[in-house]
């Protein structure tokens, strides 16, 4: 008997982690719905305003499927939807400017002086080995969450900022 209750209890605790694993699995064919997906790159105009990319996702007029979120270069950002154009999603991920360098610390006995030191950026661990050209996907569809994998993403150049008033400019 104490056989059979010891093999009960671990055959449901296998199964109970089994069954945790399959959380984030990607799906191997795209969601009708979605169409083309590129990404551009883009560089504030002063100093300190950093730089980023957009994701471009396009579905179809009459898609079941609501887009969440997306994975891109080792961050997660927000999928909106283009107010113009009703049938397009961006996805933006910032990267500050103060990235990949070490901000400049003061370092006092009188804790006073250390006033207007900033925490380092720490960035959000997310959940997918990814390559510079792959994204991924998070949406609902039927109230069922599902993420998929982009591969090959293409890379379109940014269009030039147009400035309104380029005479009120001061060099």
């Amino acid at each position: 008997m104490k056989i059979a209750i010891k093999l009960t209890s671990a055959f449901l605790i296998v199964f109970g982690f089994a069954s945790c694993a399959n959380g984030k699995q990607l799906q191997e064919q795209p969601p009708s719905e979605i169409g083309q997906v590129y990404y551009t790159t883009w560089t504030g105009g002063v100093k300190a305003a950093g730089s980023g990319y957009n994701l471009f996702i396009s579905v179809a007029k009459d898609a079941e499927i609501v887009l969440d979120s997306a994975f891109f270069r080792g961050r997660r950002a927000v999928v909106t939807k283009e107010i113009n154009q009703p049938n397009l999603y961006v996805a933006r991920f910032k990267i500050p400017s103060t990235e990949g360098k070490e901000p400049d610390l003061v370092m006092h006995s009188d804790p006073r002086m250390e006033y207007g030191n900033k925490p380092p950026v720490i960035l959000e661990k997310i959940p997918f080995e990814l390559e510079a050209d792959e994204a991924v996907l998070r949406y609902t569809k039927n109230g069922k969450v599902k993420y998929f994998k982009i591969s090959n993403l293409d890379k379109r150049e940014t269009h030039d900022v147009k400035i309104k008033n380029p005479e009120n400019i001061r060099h």
